[in-house]
């Protein structure tokens, strides 16, 4: 004979339960009373390993988020001085030339590889290291470049586009992010208006100088454009104008709107 009750918790099935006996009629009321609370702890039970197991989750997630999050500028830093350093000593020294790019490829390596700890700490779902309200898969693995000066904006540009994929490096000012553009490939560069160094609209047309059919999206607060960046700009081909802070959505949008219209770039260099 066999006794058989559901496995319920907040009035959801989550199973069954079942006993069996070789005996003919082994079980009575009692019996199936008695199986029926037990099995109410037992649905308990497992709804708390699954409590713990979307915390481990959660909590190693939020982990690697962090850490990415704070290692991002910095490996910025190196990579915009290593930059520097791999420009002047283009056609003097070689071998630091070739030790520079050794440098810049393993820079970029370290966010790839806390990735891989948390995935290894979670092998079971490793989709959860890099938890994203947004799916925009054809934003996946595209580098952008962001140049401001505004520290919190750089950051803010890091957590919203890397968690869904992007490949995000910053620049403090126009200089910076001519040369970053003149020595990397970039599926697009946001710039904002109001640089250190020189006007938004002033290092929109460097980078057009470096490459014509690069992606440029000028980025502003909501303060009066003295220089008239976004006028002057427009007139030379600009498509798009994003405010701050960052609305994710919007800033979504029209990243995939610029690279849609582009040409296919590599973005792996």
């Amino acid at each position: 004979s066999s006794l058989t009750v559901p496995l319920i918790l907040h009035d959801e099935i989550l199973g069954t339960f079942n006993v069996e006996s070789t005996r003919i009629g082994a079980f009575n009321e009692n019996d199936l009373q008695f199986l029926e609370l037990f099995s109410r702890e037992v649905a308990v039970a497992l709804n708390t390993l699954e409590l713990l197991a979307a915390e481990k989750l959660t909590t190693t997630a939020s982990s690697i988020e962090w850490i990415l999050g704070e290692v991002a500028l910095p490996l910025d830093e190196i990579l915009n001085e290593a930059t520097w350093v791999l420009e002047d000593s283009m056609g003097h020294d070689p071998k630091l030339a070739e030790r520079l790019r050794q440098v810049l490829v393993h820079t970029r390596g370290v966010k790839n590889l806390i990735q891989q700890a948390g995935e290894k700490l979670n092998p079971e779902a490793p989709s959860a290291i890099q938890p994203s309200r947004f799916d925009r898969p054809k934003l996946r693995r595209k580098r952008i470049l962001v140049a401001d000066a505004d520290e919190m904006i750089r950051r803010s540009a890091h957590e919203i586009l890397g968690k869904i994929g992007c490949i995000v490096e910053t620049a403090h000012d126009g200089a910076e992010a001519a040369l970053m553009a003149r020595s990397h490939e970039y599926d697009a560069i946001l710039v904002d208006i109001r640089l250190p160094d020189m006007s938004g609209y002033q290092c929109f047309r460097r980078l057009r100088e470096i490459d014509s059919e690069l992606p440029v999206i000028l980025t502003t607060g909501f303060g009066y454009d003295a220089g008239h960046s976004i006028v002057k700009a427009r007139q030379d081909g600009l498509k798009s104008v994003l405010f701050k802070p960052f609305r994710v959505e919007q800033l979504l949008t029209e990243l995939e709107k610029n690279l849609l219209e582009s040409s296919p770039r590599a973005g792996q260099a």
